[in-house]
This record gives C-alpha cells, sequence and structure tokens, in this order.
C-alpha cells in the first residue's frame, strides 16, 4: 500500500520538463560527457522501476491507449513504450546497462487476473531482459501459497528473471506457504547475488520489504518478515563477505520527506555500506536521488509513469553519481511492436477467461466522467466521496430492511482515478483499476464489503483517525465517509481533534450526540482489508483510539468472516459483494442524460462535497 508524501504531490502534477530536463535524451552529449574511458574508472548504467501494479498498457483511459503512434493520447506509462526507451538506452550507452525493479510489480489492473495460468508481469519482466527484481508487499495480497504458485508457473514459461528477497521467512510448519518455500529453498528467489559486469566490477544485491510495508501485509501469513535493519544489516555482511565492491539494496520500504523517518533512509543508516537503494512503496517520483551518508537513494513513482536513468562511475574508492534522469514514459514513445503484441495477446486471454466468468469485457463502457474524478492525497476528495457513496448506495439497493448509516474508506486502498482522456468513457478495465486489491474467500479478485455496528463515540474516533493518525503515519489513514461529516479542529492535541459529527438527512446535516451516554448503534460499512487492521488502532494510539465492530444486538464481532456483507440473502452462504462491485454498479446507475447509452457521473463529484470540515496535514 502507498504512503505518499508531499514530494509526490507536488511531482506528480508536472509535465515532463517539470521532472527532469531531459532534453538531451538517452545517449546525446549531456549524458556522453560524463563518460571518460581513459581515466581508469568503472563506469555502468541502472535504469530502475517500482510499482507498476499490472499496469501493462499504461494510466489512463485504457480504450484512448495508442502505443502503436505518437502524439493521440494522454495516457502515460504502457510496458511497450518502457521497453522502447530502454532499448534506446542500451543502445546508445558505451557502458552496461542494468534493469531493476523494487517490487509490488502484481496487483492493480486486469492483467493480475492471469497470475495463477499465463502470469503476464512476470513474463514482461522477462521480454525486458530485468537483471533482477525484488518483492513487494502487494505480492502477497493473495497469500504467500498464491504467490509460490504464480512463480512456479513462471518458472514452466522459461521466465528466470532473478527474484532477489532478503527478508521473506516461510513457516516450515504450515503447508499452505508450501510453493513459496520451495522457491527460496531451491535458491529460485535469493537472499543475495552477485552480478560480474562487463567491466569486472563486482556488484552485491539484496531485496527487502521494510517494517512499514511489513505492517499492512496481512497476506504474508504463514510465512512471515525479519525486520528491515536486521536483514540489512546481515545482507550487506554477507556479500562483503565474498568481496562485492558494491552494495545495491532493492528496497520495497518507501521515503517521506523527513529523513529522520524515512524507511529508505533509516535502512541506509542502518546499514551504512550500501552504495544505493533502488526503492519503491511510496510512489514517489524523484526527480533527484536522496543522499544519506554515503548511500544513493532511487525511486521512480508508480504505473509505469516513470523510468530512472542512473550513470554512475567507480574509482576504487569512491562511488560518484555522474548524472541521473527520471524519464516519464508518455506517447512521445512508439511502444515497441512485439511487446505490445504480447499485451494485446493477455487482454485477449482476459476477455476470453477470467473477465467471460464475470460477465464483463475489458473495453466495455461503464460511464462518462466530465473531468477527472481524483483523489487528494490527505484531503477529501470526490472520488472518495464517489466510492463511499457507491457503497452505501449498492449495499442498501441489495438489503434494503437493514440499511447501512454510514460508509468509509482508507484512501491507500484507492490505487487509480477516474480520468476523462479524450473522450470522458470509462471502461470496465477503468473502474476495476480504482479498486483492483486484494481477494476474499472466493475465486473473485477484490476485497469484501462489511458490515457492523458501532456507537456514535466511535463513528467520532474514525474522524479521529484522519485528524490524529494521518498527520504521523501518511494519507493511508485519511479516511474517506459517506452519511457523515466529520468537524475537526487541528489547533487541539493529539487524539482530540475531531470535535464532533453530523449526518446527512438527505438535504442537510443534523448534529449527532458522539458521547459515551449515546448507546445507539449504527450500521456501517467498510473494506475487509481495513476492518483486519482496525485492531493495530490502539497500539498506534496507546488506545485512545478503538473501534470495536459490533453486531446488530451489541455483542463484539471478532471474525472478519462474520462481518462479510450477504448480497443476496435468498441464496445460501454469504454471497459476497466487492469493492469493484460496488463501484461499477454505482456508476451504471447513473443517469444517461444525453441518450447514447452510457451513463453519466454528476459533476458534483468532480470536487469535494465538505465532508471532512477542519482538517489539515
Amino acid at each position: 500500500m502507498r504512503s505518499w508524501p508531499l514530494l509526490a504531490l507536488t511531482l506528480s502534477a508536472c509535465t515532463h520538463k517539470d521532472v527532469v530536463d531531459d532534453s538531451a535524451g538517452p545517449g546525446d552529449s549531456d549524458s556522453d560527457s560524463a563518460i571518460d574511458s581513459g581515466d581508469g574508472k568503472q563506469r555502468f548504467v541502472v535504469l530502475h522501476t517500482n510499482d507498476n501494479h499490472s499496469h501493462l498498457v499504461g494510466w489512463g483511459p485504457n480504450a484512448e491507449y495508442t502505443p502503436e503512434t505518437t502524439g493521440d493520447d494522454q495516457t502515460v506509462g504502457g510496458i511497450a513504450r518502457t521497453m522502447t526507451l530502454v532499448q534506446q538506452i542500451r543502445a546508445s550507452s558505451p557502458d552496461q546497462v542494468l534493469l531493476f525493479d523494487a517490487g509490488d510489480w502484481m496487483n492493480g489492473d486486469l492483467f493480475m487476473l492471469l497470475a495463477q495460468t499465463d502470469p503476464a508481469e512476470l513474463q514482461m519482466f522477462q521480454a525486458l531482459d530485468y537483471d533482477a527484481v525484488t518483492l513487494g508487499n502487494h505480492e502477497f495480497d493473495r497469500g504467500p501459497g498464491y504467490l509460490g504458485d504464480m512463480l512456479a508457473k513462471a518458472d514452466s514459461l522459461g521466465v528466470d528473471v532473478p527474484i532477489v528477497a532478503s527478508n521473506v521467512v516461510a513457516n516450515p510448519d504450515d503447508a499452505a506457504d508450501d510453493s513459496l518455500e520451495a522457491e527460496l529453498d531451491s535458491g529460485r528467489i535469493e537472499s543475495t547475488k552477485v552480478l560480474v559486469l562487463d567491466n569486472g566490477l563486482r556488484l552485491g544485491l539484496f531485496g527487502l520489504i521494510g517494517d512499514d510495508a511489513q505492517s499492512i501485509t496481512p497476506g504474508i501469513a504463514p510465512s512471515s518478515f525479519l525486520p528491515q535493519a536486521d536483514a540489512a544489516a546481515a545482507s550487506v555482511a554477507s556479500l562483503e563477505a565474498e568481496g562485492v565492491d558494491l552494495v545495491f539494496a532493492l528496497s520495497h520500504s518507501g521515503v517521506t520527506d523527513d529523513p529522520s523517518t524515512s524507511p529508505d533512509n533509516l535502512i541506509a543508516q542502518a546499514a551504512p555500506d550500501i552504495d544505493v537503494i533502488v526503492g519503491g512503496h511510496s510512489h514517489t517520483p524523484l526527480p533527484e536521488p536522496l543522499t544519506e551518508g554515503t548511500t544513493t537513494i532511487l525511486q521512480a513513482g508508480a504505473f509505469g509513469r516513470y523510468l530512472g536513468e542512473l550513470h554512475l562511475a567507480w574509482d576504487g574508492t569512491t562511488l560518484e553519481v555522474e548524472s541521473y534522469t527520471l524519464h516519464e514514459i508518455d506517447d512521445s514513445l512508439v511502444g515497441d511492436a512485439t511487446v505490445n503484441a504480447q499485451v494485446e495477446g493477455f487482454e485477449a486471454e482476459l476477455d476470453a477467461g477470467p473477465l467471460a466468468a464475470l460477465g464483463h469485457t475489458l473495453s466495455e463502457p461503464i460511464l462518462a466522467v466530465p473531468g477527472d474524478i481524483s483523489t487528494v492525497e490527505c484531503a477529501e476528495s470526490g472520488l472518495g466521496d464517489f466510492i463511499t457513496d457507491s457503497y452505501l448506495s449498492s449495499m442498501n439497493a441489495t438489503n434494503p430492511a437493514d440499511p447501512i448509516d454510514f460508509s468509509f474508506e482508507s484512501q491507500g486502498v484507492v490505487r487509480d482515478n477516474l480520468v476523462a482522456g479524450n473522450t470522458g468513457v470509462e471502461a470496465f478495465s477503468d473502474v476495476f483499476r480504482v479498486l483492483p486489491l486484494g481477494s476474499g474467500n472466493d475465486d473473485v479478485p477484490g476485497y469484501d464489503l462489511v458490515d457492523f455496528y458501532v456507537t456514535a463515540a466511535e463513528l467520532l474516533d474514525v474522524c479521529e483517525v484522519t485528524a490524529s493518525i494521518s498527520p504521523s503515519y501518511g494519507c493511508n489513514y485519511f479516511i474517506e465517509v459517506s452519511g457523515l461529516r466529520c468537524n475537526i479542529d487541528m489547533s487541539h492535541s493529539t487524539f482530540n481533534r475531531a470535535r464532533s459529527i453530523d449526518r446527512w438527512n438527505g438535504t442537510g446535516w443534523d448534529a449527532m450526540d458522539s458521547s459515551s451516554a449515546n448507546t445507539e448503534l449504527y450500521h456501517v460499512a467498510v473494506d475487509s482489508y481495513v476492518a483486519s487492521l482496525m485492531g493495530i488502532l490502539g497500539g498506534l494510539t496507546f488506545d485512545a483510539i478503538v473501534i470495536t465492530p459490533k453486531d446488530a444486538a451489541g455483542a463484539p464481532v471478532e471474525s472478519l468472516d462474520a462481518m462479510r456483507f450477504d448480497a443476496d440473502g435468498t441464496t445460501d452462504g454469504v454471497q459476497t459483494m466487492k469493492l469493484w462491485q460496488a463501484l461499477l454498479a454505482y456508476g451504471q446507475g447513473q443517469q444517461d442524460t444525453d441518450g447514447d447509452g452510457v451513463p453519466e457521473a454528476p459533476a458534483a463529484y468532480l470536487a469535494a462535497q465538505g465532508r471532512i470540515v477542519g482538517y489539515e496535514p
């Protein structure tokens, strides 16, 4: 899950030339001037990506993505375009070019549905000839056994891209992660790796999932993680014992604006002999490397929108950064035809297989938007309002006898915006990408909606999570709401900033009694992932915030399965409703005002509707 610092907010709105001045292009005079083959230095180039999240066709409306041509779409990213730029850099560089990825290559777009039958993401790593990749927290969304099975399937298809992961530990006493344990035991997943470059340089690699990423990875069980500092120190010591010249960490840990708390900075402090950290997790496009001591820290945004290019020179004592470029992958690049054909083959597989089983197609029009309906990091957003309204509407449409009063969603679960593009039409693939993560007790992808009961005092505590936890722990903890208004005063002390709550009555807001004297229970909904993590709130707040899910009679509910919302009470068992299914139904239920057969989202969702009042990050 992401954790977006302020720096990422500023840069994500920039144009290509705002991010960096790379007008010279790969191999032109600016980069060639840094190369002096007569000075005895050993030079090489590092290209890097991270957090692609299955975005093989870029970030933007899928139907408008045209990698065969330039100048005719607004989509950024796309693996075929990335391949073109990688090939250009390789062809123009007099020095060896390495390509690394820092994890979370899975889960975020429909291609993840092929994980067990034809794993597209790993085959794309093979096609682009990555030198090494690591694992991120979202590779474990469906459990370690699922990941192990996917890797085994990729192995059978000839994928041999090195995978380094130094702090993933299988449980030898539990069969649920045996397939991942087999990949670890066989050496297919390596703890450390030594690359000997063409110039004789010995480069040591290790992979790491940081402590913050670990804390939001319940799917790791029954496997586990070692702490980041311990794993980093042990890996560096092991590599130095093998006589490497330089140590690189592929780190899925993240960066923040504050070096004293930034995970990759902390890793560099714990293991100062790391020369370069190729990072991920926080989705931060860094236009220039960060430094911590003598460690260089990199990160290239997310969703395939960027490719980092680092030129290095080693004189036997000092590693020098000679140049760095953060390239944006956009419509100025013609995509590689071979890779694009592979991606189109995966799309055909999706339509014929898993999407047919779900009753949809990848390009099926769902709704039109009058402009971008987007998240605003650490602030109420039009998209957050749209999402939480979709939960309330879709759940109450299936169970009107016991309606949901309020619904909530964490910004960390929201993975994409509804981007208008040229036409405003959002296909099924575009809607799915907004809420694609997770799994439940069935074979349908996505987190389940859950419902339970809380008191008004606990509703106030939900507002307090935003007011008091989000500023310290990031926007993952910013809670979007429907049916409720949070009135916050940031001048008050931590855990005392949410001052009051109001309830929407259909035309306006009514004040609610949030005192402990009010014992009335309110029916609420959230996703199963957030519900599974509610227990950590007490630890984060010294028990100042404790939300206890209850049944209609007020008895505590501890089992997540008992909270799963039943979307069809006439059928035996629990018929779950996925987050994306609620969003899809809400979108399809909007009015078709122009009669073209595609409903339109209300313009009111282009901006926040005033449900979080007084919050300042």
